[in-house]
């Protein structure tokens, strides 16, 4: 099975979070380092950028599993 590049999944992941973020009302995130975190991916820190990509490869992983045990 081939799976979407990575990039552009984690891209509007991380897009899809800053819409959720300000439908709540909030304008603003930092991370613990203090970096701003609601920024389009591609200003993110690599360190930011992981995190997102981290979260497709789970995803991925848990595609391909289910996709070898026939599901």
């Amino acid at each position: 099975m081939q799976l979407p590049d990575m990039e552009l999944v984690a891209d509007a992941v991380h897009q899809s979070w800053i819409e959720a973020k300000r439908a709540q009302g909030i304008s603003s995130r930092k991370a613990e380092d203090g970096e701003e975190l609601m920024v389009p991916f591609a200003e993110l820190s690599e360190k930011q950028q992981e995190m997102d990509r981290g979260l497709v490869r789970t995803v991925y992983a848990a595609i391909e599993k289910s996709s070898s045990n026939g599901a």
